[in-house]
């Protein structure tokens, strides 16, 4: 048998059992279309997460040297990572602990010396989270931004004074010039310029950390190992918030796990059909034989027969997901985050994504028809045609 009359005889097959076909073409179908649905919804959950975690989270973090408070001379090395390619911030920061206080109230907040603009790089937060005030007018003295939380428990507003203090350090009094809400629960957080830090804790010029932010934020680990080999203490997002790298890893998966099933499922359906199709044309098959037909082409025809269930199942599958997918995109899905924001969920399916569950399919269908493709080539021709 040539391919032009495998494929003739195949189709022949196939077309001989319509209603058995098209269940099994419509059991993959389904199952892929399902399949990318579902990992289109998943990918969206990881943009969301990662967008919503990494807007304020910085990607690497320089950290003092083992035994130090503070990085010394931490100029050199800010202009060093300005310069790296992909780097698209680099916030050199004096944290302190601080009391604030406001005629009767008081709140412990973290009380962070920065530069504005690299702050506003690194987390948007001038440009996009200030519901009053402005960030760089931290640079005009003892001044403050605070966060909308903070202003709520304190009963403060833009001009309103109020007093930073601490143990061991120098306490001032600071103008509110700002106040910001990220939607995210920073209510512990306020931001003053580093000369004011620097006069508050009562140190010269030195920083308690150096945050970085990157394009591709799968290379921190790599900037890490250079810093590192620089002397300096560093970490990744991935070592600093591992539970983020687990939540993403746990929902690929489990929701891949649960996917391949459904399309194993699917493909006993496939497997039903080539096994009642050899039952059925036992003679036939024998004829064949008979006719100089070797038991490999006899096993090639019916996996041909398989592989174009499942082919044709797979296409109509990834149609019908990625219709689905764009549809469902459209549609603005919104959940609520535990801090309170309205979130848009996405649904973003990729011809990578595509290409990988057709082939998944079609190579479980060629699994599938494998056993009645053997049991069909191994038939005795004299036996097959007296059947």
């Amino acid at each position: 048998m040539n391919s032009r009359f495998e494929l003739f005889v195949a189709m022949r097959h196939i077309k001989s059992r319509r209603r058995q076909t098209l269940l099994a073409v419509g059991a993959v179908t389904l199952a892929v279309a399902f399949t990318i649905i579902s990992r289109a919804s998943i990918n969206g959950f990881e943009e969301v997460l990662l967008s919503i975690v990494f807007k304020m989270v910085p990607h690497v973090v320089i950290s003092p040297k083992d035994g130090e408070d503070y990085i010394y001379l931490y100029r050199t090395l800010v202009e060093s990572l300005q310069a790296t390619s992909g780097v698209i911030a680099v916030s050199p920061m004096l944290i302190s602990a601080a009391t604030l206080s406001h005629e009767d109230g008081v709140q412990n907040v973290a009380l962070c010396g920065t530069l504005p603009r690299e702050l506003d790089r690194m987390s948007g937060i001038g440009s996009q989270s200030m519901l009053a005030g402005d960030l760089d007018s931290i640079q005009g003295g003892l001044r403050i931004v605070i966060s909308k939380e903070v202003a709520e428990d304190l009963d403060l507003k833009l001009g309103d004074g109020l007093e930073a203090s601490f143990p061991d350090a120098h306490s001032m009094n600071l103008v509110v010039c700002g106040i910001f809400d990220t939607g995210v629960e920073w209510d512990e957080l306020a931001f003053v310029s580093l000369e004011t830090a620097r006069e508050f804790v009562g140190e010269g010029d030195v920083v308690t950390e150096i945050q970085v932010k990157l394009q591709d934020i799968y290379q921190a680990d790599s900037l890490v190992a250079r810093i590192r080999s620089q002397g300096y203490r560093a970490d990744s997002w991935q070592r600093l918030f591992p539970e983020i790298l687990r939540t993403i890893r746990l929902e690929s998966v489990s929701n891949s796990l649960i996917m391949s099933l459904i399309l194993i499922i699917s493909a006993f359906g496939i497997a039903n059909v080539m096994n009642m199709l050899v039952l059925e044309k036992t003679g036939e098959i024998g004829m064949l034989m008979s006719m100089g037909a070797s038991s490999r082409q006899v096993l090639r025809l019916f996996l041909l027969e398989s592989g174009i269930l499942g082919l044709s199942g797979g296409l109509l599958g990834c149609l019908l997901g990625y219709v689905s997918s764009l549809y469902l995109n459209s549609l603005n899905l919104a959940f609520s985050s535990p801090a309170g924001q309205t979130i848009n969920l996405p649904f973003l399916i990729g011809l990578q994504d595509l290409a990988a569950y057709l082939t998944f399919a079609l190579i479980l269908s060629l699994a599938a028809g494998l056993y009645p493709a053997r049991r069909a080539s191994r038939l005795d021709p004299i036996e097959a045609m007296r059947s």
